[in-house]
């Protein structure tokens, strides 16, 4: 018999059995006191979330966790099926009797805890048997995923980024929470918690966690490189259709960045967002096992640089540093040592003037730049006093990097091969009209304005 069947003959005197306990009050239920964080009163503004709340307390009738316990061990020691499955089980799968033991274990407690609650129909109780087998052969699992974002809000109400993953505006459901009385709250849910800009929902078919968080990551990396934002994650809340696996884990993240700058998506992004997303996300460098840029790597550490730029709670001459470090891992070759800020300012300006910026402009920003570093880092005095010009630099040449992030990352050429082309279109109209049609065929949307909150 396959083990289908025999989890099928298991499973029919497992509710069986289960129906005559409840019907005889051998399963009892109990009541639980939880205090409840209601949110009564929500507004969501730009991504901004006022509301108000209340703590009620609730009762809810649960079933008796011991009266559970004592009927699985009434099934584990008198249906003789399950003895014969845990063994076939072993067998099948060629491991030790009390680790196949303890797996059916798990699998009879879903399905009385799941009966008791509501009755199960044939089709349920198939989906049960299935899950656990696929379990039991390391099948991938259907992980459902709810991501809080930070740097990114919704002026519509969602926009779905390719099968199985969506951004949409947090709802009211979103930030309610309960918890027993006499509990300590080792719940996330701390009003230390940051509330959403936008929440991600990720349903994804994989064999490990890790690789949703590889997703997770990429995603993450296409969102701040679409526009300007500082975008990241402040909470995750797992949910895998899994019997084995765990039943569900909510993690929070240390919030060592700052939200410098946002932006919104809008009806306008709802096409372009998910083909940026879709061509971006397999060309960024990343770590194959945590998914962060590589810094092995000149686009990596362009793009490592640019979050540093985003996320770091640090002056904006320091800001502007970690921009200019990534646009020389971009637009300087290894063993160039003279001349470093006018060539850097000259590549730059030539690449940006594909996106309709005056060359001499970016190039005179670009020096600015250059030289606020230099006197940053060597413990001079900035030669800009004006904070908001200064302010006013980081926001042009942060944007620099953004799509000279994406444009290397498209291009399809070794840098140095590419720097070579940059330079000889400076002075030939043939490299020019060369580089022309290579970035014509390259830039994609580099979305729209962005809202800096400082």
């Amino acid at each position: 018999m396959s083990l289908a069947g025999y989890l099928q003959d298991l499973a029919k005197k497992v509710i069986k059995i289960c129906e005559n306990w409840k019907r005889d009050g051998k399963i009892r239920k109990e009541p639980h006191i939880y205090v409840k964080h209601k949110v009564e009163k929500f507004e969501y503004n730009k991504g901004n979330i006022a509301l108000s709340s209340s703590f009620p307390v609730i009762v809810k009738e649960k079933w008796h966790f011991g009266d559970i316990f004592n009927l699985i061990i009434t099934v584990k020691k008198n249906i003789p099926e399950y003895k014969k499955t845990y063994k076939h089980i072993a067998e099948t799968y060629d491991i030790k009797e009390p680790q196949a033991d303890f797996w059916l274990f798990l699998f009879v407690q879903k399905l009385i805890t799941t009966h008791i609650e509501k009755k199960l129909s044939h089709e349920e109780i198939l989906d049960i048997i299935v899950t656990f087998i696929k379990d039991l052969d390391r099948s991938p699992i259907e992980w459902n995923l709810k991501v809080w974002l930070e740097g990114i809000w919704l002026d519509i109400e969602e926009i779905s980024i390719e099968k199985g993953i969506t951004i949409r505006k947090p709802q009211p459901s979103d930030l309610e929470y309960e918890y027993p009385v006499g509990m300590p709250l080792l719940s996330v849910h701390y009003e230390s918690i940051n509330h959403p800009s936008a929440v991600l929902e990720i349903t994804k078919r994989t064999r490990n966690q890790s690789d949703i968080n590889f997703e997770i990551e990429k995603i993450i990396l296409a969102l701040q490189l679409y526009k300007i934002g500082s975008v990241n994650k402040i909470l995750a809340e797992w949910r895998p259709k899994s019997i084995l696996n765990f039943d569900g884990t909510t993690s929070s993240f240390i919030r060592w960045w700052t939200t410098t700058y946002k932006y919104p998506i809008t009806k306008e992004d709802v096409k372009s967002l998910p083909q940026f997303v879709k061509m971006i996300k397999p060309l960024i460098p990343t770590d194959n096992k945590t998914g962060r840029p590589l810094s092995s790597n000149p686009i990596g550490i362009a793009i490592l640089r640019y979050q540093d730029s985003l996320f770091k709670p640090e002056a904006i001459e320091n800001k502007i540093a970690y921009t200019i470090m990534g646009l020389e891992a971009l637009y300087l070759k290894a063993n160039e040592r003279e001349e470093l800020s006018h060539r850097l300012a000259q590549r730059t300006a030539k690449i940006m003037e594909f996106f309709n910026e005056p060359p001499i402009k970016v190039y005179s920003i670009v020096k600015n730049a250059y030289e606020i570093r230099s006197s940053f880092v060597h413990g001079s005095p900035v030669s800009v006093k004006d904070s908001r010009k200064t302010k006013e630099i980081l926001d042009k040449i942060i944007d620099y990097l953004r799509k000279s992030i994406f444009i290397f990352l498209q291009i399809g050429k070794e840098k140095e091969e590419f720097i070579n082309l940059i330079d000889n279109a400076i002075l030939e109209t043939k490299a020019y009209e060369k580089l022309k049609k290579l970035l014509k065929e390259t830039i994609v949307t580099t979305g729209g304005k962005t809202t800096s909150t400082n």
